[in-house]
């Protein structure tokens, strides 16, 4: 689609000063904001009219991004409610992989072109964190002031203008986003963004991403991800960043019905302690204990309280006891009697767990798997529904993968706890999952994972009480009891002579 079929339906001429459309194809909603405060000198009460509230702490550029009453505002005063402008306001529309509205979800720094930021211009795509450069100036976009530092927030300054540092520094050239408005390349960003529109629109269909909902340390795998297509390498002239990706998508046979079952209990509706999982799992859960092992030097010595709950000898090192015995520390019962694998998911990182429910559900959603219209609980539709899903095989071995590991990464976390007193792990390496599913005729062709590099949680022992926790209140000695004490303490030894007349 063309630019000029998208503006359809607008204001001959612009609504506001900065509000012109034709020059700047694709412009986000944040863009004309800026053009429009930097050019009219919109005052408060022009910018509530606008739609555009608590100008102080709002986001303009998540505000524009989102449904809802700051975009709905702003497109019905600029007279562009009947065109398709703000629906390319978005990055979810530019994402070559279906996110679910996550890129809207978090407010995140402002990315710019320095010669697009000098006409005010600003487009969604430069959001998506897989766009180096600038498409049709070759640029590289930034995220920090270049004259400060600071990273750059797409937030009003004091003066009631956008895209203007706290230093000072403002990229806006009054004369070029005017007077020079038509050097803007238009012609050759129509050109290259209704291409790139196009093939992000195709590739949609059979790309979903799934991200760890509590976090944005995914956005390092989702760019990954996103550059796994041969035809975007000629669209960018960026390098292809090195990235820990894992494939699935081997040929094999499906896992049988009712294999599910144990996976749907992960990312439940209530969190639990034990889990019983494939028999399959119990050799690659032996092989995290290990790998969890040796990230501690070879004369660790085993912690008491581990050797105690788990039989091992105190004399040896950590690596002595386990180097045989691997399966100790995996649950309380090992392999139980119907060939499960019981794992205790206190020492599994719980954004992981949670992750491997949302992965499952993805899969069910994407390939809009029909409920048959019974009663079932969570875990007991996720299983029915993934009986049916062709190539479920894949799924079923990127699961495994994510949890071996994170309870690989997790059991080190344990045992750091108990030789170090409570303290945060030094030099681990916690890594974040972020995984895109390949879906084509109703059936999974693969499932890709990207390990991201992220912050360990601080590792605390459970035994220990909480530093946050004030000590209980001492009672004063010598104190009379109130009338309400004494009635109830003889309301008491009323009731304890009772219970020993009876006995």
């Amino acid at each position: 689609m063309a630019w000029r079929d998208v503006i359809q339906g607008g204001p001959a001429l612009p609504a506001l000063l900065g509000a012109d459309l034709e020059p700047y194809p694709y412009i986000s909603g944040y863009g004309l904001l800026r053009r429009m405060t930097q050019l009219g000198r919109l005052m408060g009460g022009e910018l509530t009219a606008l739609g555009i509230r608590n100008r102080v702490t709002s986001d303009a550029l998540t505000a524009t991004q989102r449904p809802g009453a700051p975009k709905s505002g702003l497109l019905h005063a600029l007279g562009l409610r009947a065109t398709r402008v703000g629906d390319y306001w978005s990055p979810e529309v530019w994402s070559p992989l279906r996110t679910g509205g996550v890129l809207e979800r978090h407010n995140l720094p402002l990315r710019d072109c320095p010669l697009c930021a000098a006409h005010g211009y600003h487009c969604a795509l430069f959001q998506l964190p897989f766009i180096d450069r600038c498409p049709w100036h070759a640029a590289k976009l930034h995220a920090g002031c270049p004259q400060c530092g600071r990273t750059c927030w797409a937030r009003f300054h004091p003066d009631l203008r956008l895209g203007r540092c706290e230093c000072g520094y403002d990229a806006f050239e009054v004369r070029t986003a005017s007077i020079n408005m038509w050097h803007f390349p238009a012609a050759e960003v129509d050109a290259w963004a209704s291409r790139f529109l196009h093939w992000a629109a195709e590739e949609r269909k059979s790309r979903l991403l799934v991200v760890p909902a509590p976090h944005t340390d995914w956005m390092p795998g989702y760019a990954a991800l996103a550059r796994q297509s041969l035809d975007l390498e000629g669209m960018l002239t960026t390098a292809k960043p090195t990235a820990e990706l894992e494939e699935f998508s081997d040929a094999g046979e499906e896992p049988p019905e009712g294999e599910f079952w144990s996976w749907s209990l992960l990312g439940g509706e209530r969190p639990l302690t034990f889990v019983p999982l494939p028999a399959s799992m119990h050799a690659k859960l032996a092989q995290a204990t290990l790998d969890a092992v040796a990230a501690f030097p070879a004369d660790t010595p085993t912690p008491h309280e581990l050797a105690t709950l788990n039989g091992l000898e105190e004399g040896q090192t950590l690596q002595q006891n386990l180097v045989n015995r691997p399966e100790y520390l995996i649950a309380p019962h090992g392999l139980s009697s119907d060939q499960n694998t019981w794992l205790n998911l206190s020492a599994v990182d719980p954004t992981a767990a949670s992750f491997c429910g949302e992965l499952l559900d993805r899969v069910i959603s994407g390939l809009d798997v029909r409920d048959d219209g019974c009663s079932r609980s969570l875990q007991a539709a996720r299983s029915h529904a993934l009986d049916g899903v062709s190539g479920r095989r894949h799924v079923t071995r990127a699961l495994e993968a994510i949890l071996a590991r994170a309870y690989s990464q997790g059991l080190e976390n344990v045992l750091r706890s108990m030789m170090t007193g409570g303290k945060a792990p030094a030099r681990q390496r916690w890594v974040l999952p972020t995984a895109e599913i390949v879906i084509g005729n109703e059936v999974v062709r693969s499932v890709r994972v990207c390990w991201t590099p992220t912050r360990p949680p601080p590792s605390r022992r459970t035994v220990d009480i909480p530093t946050s926790i004030s000590p209980a209140p001492k009672h004063k000695t010598g104190s009379k009891p109130s009338a309400t004490q004494l009635r109830t303490r003889n309301r008491l030894a009323r009731r304890a002579r009772k219970v020993r007349q009876k006995k």
